[in-house]
C-alpha cells in the first residue's frame, strides 16, 4: 500500500485526488464560515487524505495533502484555519498511517503523541513569531495543553472508527466508481 498502485489507472487515481481535494476545501471553508464547528470541520477535512492512503496508495495521499495545503493557503481566508490544517489536520491521515505501520502498539501511540505535541509546538510558535499575536485563555497554559492530549485521544479513536466505517461501508459505493 505504501508503494504506487499499478491496479487503478492514473487518470482515475488523479480524478479521485481532484474530488478528495475538493471536498477538503469545502470542508475548510465550511469551518471559517461556521465558527461554532470549527473544529469539527478541520477534523472532517483530514479524513480524506485517509480515503486516498485507502483507495490509492501513500504517494498519491502525499501528493493530495501538499495540494490542499498549498490551496488552503492562498484560498481560505482564516490563517488560524489554513495553519491548522498545513501542520496538523492535513498530514494527520499519512502520520497515523506511517505509525500504525509499526508492529508494537505502544511505540505507535507514542509517535502519535509526539507528532502532535510537535505540531502543537510549531502552531504555538507560528501563531506568537510570525503572525504576532498571543493566545489567551482563561485557563492556564498547562491545563489548556493536558486537555489538548485527551482531544486527540478521542480524535484518534474516532478517525480509527472512520476508517472501520470507510472499510465496511463507503468502500463499497466508491469501488463502483473509481475501480
Amino acid at each position: 500500500m505504501i508503494f504506487v498502485n499499478r491496479s487503478m489507472p492514473v487518470q482515475k487515481k488523479v480524478a479521485l485526488g481532484g474530488i478528495l481535494a475538493a471536498f477538503v476545501m469545502i470542508s475548510l471553508t465550511a469551518a471559517y464560515f461556521i465558527p461554532v464547528n470549527r473544529l469539527f470541520f478541520l477534523a472532517v477535512s483530514s479524513l480524506f487524505v485517509s480515503i486516498m492512503i485507502m483507495k490509492v496508495d501513500l504517494l498519491y495521499a502525499v501528493l493530495l495533502y501538499v495540494a490542499t495545503a498549498l490551496l488552503a493557503f492562498f484560498m481560505i481566508p482564516s490563517r488560524s484555519i489554513a495553519l491548522a490544517y498545513i501542520v496538523f489536520f492535513g498530514v494527520y491521515g499519512i502520520v497515523k498511517f506511517l505509525c500504525e505501520q509499526i508492529r508494537n502498539a505502544a511505540i505507535g501511540w507514542a509517535l502519535k503523541f509526539v507528532a502532535f505535541n510537535v505540531s502543537l509546538l510549531v502552531m504555538y510558535f507560528l501563531v506568537s513569531l510570525v503572525f504576532g499575536e498571543s493566545i489567551s485563555s482563561r485557563l492556564p497554559l498547562p491545563l489548556l495543553w493536558l486537555g489538548a492530549q485527551f482531544l486527540f485521544l478521542v480524535y484518534d479513536i474516532v478517525y480509527t472508527m472512520f476508517i472501520g466505517f470507510y472499510h465496511r461501508r463507503l468502500e463499497r459505493v466508491l469501488r463502483g466508481w473509481f475501480r
